[in-house]
């Protein structure tokens, strides 16, 4: 009897704070033990409802967490990256640089190295004419 009777004030407990079944002690009483059951089951199933749908949406929170962090992560990595990119920018344009400059002298010498064997040439056809 003592266990019924903490059954009905748990179930009203239950009813009244869920606000689902706004029934007073005096009603639940009127209620048979089938019924009492039946309700019982009932805010039990809403329960193991209500967990399941809480540890789904902490599932969720944990994957938005993660995702948060990785996106930190790769806004990290490619300010790195970009370093690297500006860092390898600057080598190409100072290897280009050094390039032109060598072909420019390549150049230079080449033309002078002709003129000196052009310049004895030219003088020898003169002179054979």
């Amino acid at each position: 009897m003592i266990v019924y009777k903490n059954m009905i004030k748990f179930v009203c407990f239950l009813a009244v704070f869920r606000e689902e079944y706004p029934v007073t002690e005096k009603e639940l009483k009127k209620l048979n033990r089938y019924q009492l059951l039946e309700l019982l089951i009932a805010q039990t199933e809403r329960a193991d409802m209500l967990q399941a749908k809480l540890e789904n949406m902490e599932k969720q929170l944990k994957a938005k967490e993660l995702t948060m962090s990785s996106m930190g992560s790769i806004a990290e990595a490619a300010l790195e990256l970009n370093d690297v990119f500006k860092a390898a920018q600057a080598a190409a344009d100072l290897y280009v640089y050094i390039a032109k400059n060598r072909a420019a002298e390549i150049e230079e010498n080449a033309k002078k190295k002709a003129a000196e064997i052009i310049s004895p040439a030219e003088t020898h056809s003169h002179n054979t004419l």
